[in-house]
């Protein structure tokens, strides 16, 4: 038996696609300085990535913190108190489970609270119970292996249009900000977010600059010296510019990108009697790059002289992405049961389980839960809190989109305003940040070994030239030319077909070679 030697074609692949799940449990004593607990107004469990890191087998190893905010009133005043703590964990996962990795994969992690209990043991304990999870995404590109084919074997090709070797890297950087307010002393920050931007990508010379900046909103409440509570709030936001060069080895200005920066880890801290916020943030920056090519992918192959063998797998091989953006609108309703709203201290949404799938009307779902909350008082001057979970589901126009095609997303809150309607109650707009990136799937089935058996040749009639066959099946020249053991260009120029994949019936004269 001859082995065919190989060459070999890049094809992203997802190894890892998990959910890494971690409790929560805190029991918490007020300091002397705190007054007792009357009512808890909210408590929110809050997951970051400390750190993360892939080691050259696959094993990851992920550092979280969970930041653990409680707000609550005293029995007497309408001031707001706070408790900040942190959990932090450490959890492993194998991201190699499919096979050995060739090299580093591209890891996303998307961090969220699935749920949170909290309950006052005593006007001086609280009890906090709940569960965050971590989904793990990892791609890897990974090579599949095809046979050359040689001169002497008749080859069937399909050529298709697909990705070359995706090209990726990542850089982590820490960001130091201190954020000047103007406010005369700032007792704790009731909540936050950030919003990342890219605003320039550049490659030059092996290497990608990339420019961004990240918007800090912030609601923080005025101290109250007498007692250490807030009755007063203030929004604060800010724009942080980040910039990172990337080394990628082999990109040049004929590649596709695609950027991204988000937030692993953010923590704001006041300073004590100033109207300073210390801001801290873990950024990753992270740049893929594709090109098209053209394969010629062997699907099928024969020998006219001896017996062949084949095996062959079907391969999923995705074109060049395209990209979509699309700022989404979601207005919501809320309403309050502890009386008539006075005024909003601050709204906030965020779209948790989000879904993006391609449908049969050439366009592609978002779907998921919008999250969304609202700070403030009511006419008493007594502070409330509103939270409300929405499903959300919006179609996007997107042409050339098949059941087969592959998307990959992101999609964040990155703005969210209110208005107060004549019944009293909130009318909350949520903007929506969708970017996709759309790959088509073609499925072929291709050639995976070849081996020719030298030691059965094909039995062979020298007795006629010609040899006659009538098809009424619609095959083509390839077909029939196997068949028959012949070659497909003897059988065109013999029956002078022009068209090879033309569908033949009738008679059809097979030539002897």
């Amino acid at each position: 038996m001859e082995e065919v030697n190989k060459n070999a074609v890049h094809i992203d692949e997802t190894v890892f696609d998990g959910q890494i799940e971690q409790g929560v449990e805190l029991s918490y004593v007020l300091p002397d300085y705190c007054p007792d607990i009357f009512r808890i107004l909210s408590c929110t469990l809050t997951p970051k990535t400390a750190s993360y890191n892939v080691s050259g087998d696959g094993k990851l190893t992920l550092d979280g913190v969970v930041y653990i905010k409680i707000l609550y009133l005293a029995e007497k005043g309408n001031e707001v108190y706070c408790v900040d703590q942190r959990f932090t964990y450490t959890k492993n996962a194998d991201l190699s489970r499919k096979g050995t990795l060739n090299r580093a994969p591209l890891v996303t992690l998307s961090m969220r609270s699935d749920y949170c209990s909290c309950r006052a043991a005593s006007p001086r304990r609280v009890d906090v119970r709940g569960a965050v999870s971590c989904r793990v995404k990892a791609v890897a590109c990974t090579e599949y292996s095809l046979p050359e084919m040689p001169d002497d074997l008749q080859v069937r090709q399909r050529q298709v249009s697909c990705c070359g070797k995706t090209l990726f890297a990542e850089k982590q950087t820490s960001v130091r900000e201190e954020i000047e307010t103007g406010a005369a002393g700032i007792a704790f920050i009731l909540q936050y977010g950030t919003v990342p931007k890219i605003t320039d990508l550049r490659v030059i010379a092996d290497k990608a600059v990339l420019k961004g900046t990240i918007t800090v909103n912030a609601l923080y409440g005025i101290s109250n010296p007498e007692n250490n509570g807030v009755v007063q709030t203030e929004k604060m936001s800010a724009d942080i510019p980040i910039s990172a060069i990337i080394d990628i080895d082999g990109i040049t200005d004929t590649h596709k990108t695609f950027p991204e920066i988000y937030v692993l880890n953010s923590e704001l801290t006041p300073k004590p009697d100033s109207g300073v916020i210390s801001c801290e943030m873990l950024v990753m920056c992270r740049v893929r790059a594709q090109t098209e090519e053209n394969a010629d992918i062997p699907t099928d192959a024969y020998s006219t002289e001896y017996e062949t063998a084949l095996t062959t797998s079907a391969l999923k091989i995705a074109t060049e992405p395209r990209t979509i953006s699309k700022n989404i609108s979601v207005h919501t309703n809320l309403s309050s049961d502890k009386g008539e709203i006075r005024s909003v201290w601050d709204v906030s949404s965020e779209l948790r389980n989000a879904v993006c799938r391609p449908n049969e009307n050439g366009e592609i779902t978002l779907s998921g839960q919008l999250y969304c909350s609202a700070f403030g008082n009511n006419n008493d001057g007594v502070p409330f809190l509103i939270e409300k979970q929405e499903s959300v589901e919006q179609t996007i126009p997107a042409p050339n989109v098949t059941a087969d095609t592959s998307v990959d997303f992101t999609a964040d809150v990155v703005d969210t305003g209110f208005s107060i309607r004549p019944d009293g109650t909130l009318e909350l707009n949520s903007t929506i940040d969708l970017h996709a990136s759309l790959h088509n799937i073609n499925t072929v089935e291709a050639i995976n070994s070849v081996a020719v058996d030298k030691d059965k040749p094909k039995d062979k009639s020298d007795e006629f030239a010609l040899r006659i066959c009538y098809t009424n099946d619609s095959s083509d020249c390839w077909s029939i030319a196997k068949k028959c053991g012949t070659t497909v260009k003897a059988v065109m120029e013999e029956n002078e077909i022009e068209d090879s994949e033309a569908p033949l019936s009738g008679m059809i004269i097979i030539p002897t070679v």
